[in-house]
């Protein structure tokens, strides 16, 4: 179920180390028609808590919403798609359904925008592991439903490669996501980031996504 009057909120970015990430093509092991693209990104304290002041006041606007939408009931908080580590960092997943299924039964594809370190799309042979070292936008997407409660999922957007791991976006372009030019990895061909974030607007919505990791903000 969606949040009455549910608004889409802005990109944030991250940067970090990619732990698991499937990016070069969605992962169907539990979605077998579409598949999920993801990437569980780790994280130092610094970009941690640069996540949580980002989205608590965002959470707290839309529980409330709930809330009012629900007088009188308690609702429950689904976990939350980060969690601290034993080593001191936190592990954020971030991922997007691959595509979906209108109510009239036809089907749509959605994907996500991969750059090097100069602005450039990565060329569709170049895999992208875990280890790499990457920045990642990604936008708030904050559900409910009766069996889970209310939450909050990270909804991927675009993956600007710093470092590849073995088994990477020009800065004007890049800033669309928040990316501005780094030295590191690099690759040419393709479409710019400016024209695949003027495409993002016109993404179908999300469905609602299953419980994820758990963290205090």
């Amino acid at each position: 179920m969606s949040i009455p009057s549910r608004k889409k909120h802005e990109i944030i970015k991250l940067s970090g180390t990619a732990k698991y990430c499937h990016l070069n093509e969605p992962n169907k092991r539990f979605n077998a028609e579409f598949g999920v693209w993801s990437c569980d990104l780790v994280v130092g304290s610094d970009q941690a808590e640069r996540l949580k002041q980002a989205i608590r006041p965002l959470y707290e606007e839309e529980l409330q919403k709930v809330q009012d939408a629900n007088p009188g009931k308690e609702i429950k908080q689904a976990q939350k798609p980060f969690e601290e580590q034993a080593d001191g960092t936190t592990l954020v997943k971030i991922k997007l359904k691959g595509g979906g299924r209108r109510p009239d039964g036809t089907t749509y594809q959605l994907s996500i925008a991969l750059f090097d370190s100069a602005g450039k799309p990565l060329p569709k042979d170049v895999q992208v592991w875990g280890g790499s070292k990457m920045n990642v936008a990604f936008r708030p997407n904050f559900w409910y439903t009766a069996s889970l409660g209310f939450g909050v999922s990270l909804d991927l957007q675009a993956v600007q490669v710093i470092e590849l791991a073995d088994g990477g976006v020009s800065g004007q372009a890049a800033e669309a996501f928040g990316f501005t030019e780094e030295e590191g990895f690099v690759a040419n061909g393709g479409e710019t980031l400016d024209s695949v974030f003027s495409a993002e607007d016109n993404k179908e919505e999300q469905e609602e996504p299953a419980t994820i990791t758990t963290a205090d903000f």
